[in-house]
């Protein structure tokens, strides 16, 4: 991205008409990550445990559980690109206005 596209995004979202909306995506797409890792954690865990029984079984959990995750973690951090560029819509068209009603 060149320079003066992300200086402009810098600054609008620096002053923003949308405070809590942007936090609310932080706070989500943390939550999101978080839920990734402990589906990991716990298909890491169940994963283990099985392999006792069936090597084969335990592994697909590991897999199963990992590409899950990833699953998880990817669509949290599209859904945030995804409301962030919402609100960058919401606050160009907001600073164009303003300057035109001027």
């Amino acid at each position: 991205m060149n320079t003066t596209k992300q200086q402009y995004l810098t600054a609008i979202r620096a002053d923003t008409a949308y405070p809590t909306y942007r936090a609310i995506i932080g706070i989500i797409t943390i939550l999101g990550y978080l839920f990734a890792g402990l589906c990991l954690l716990g298909s890491l865990i169940a994963g283990v445990s099985a392999i006792g029984d069936s090597f084969v079984a335990g592994v697909g959990i590991i897999i199963g559980g990992a590409i899950y995750s990833g699953l998880i973690f990817l669509g949290a951090k599209f859904g945030k690109e995804a409301a962030m560029i919402l609100a960058d819509i919401g606050d160009s068209i907001t600073d164009a206005n303003s300057r035109v009603a001027r």
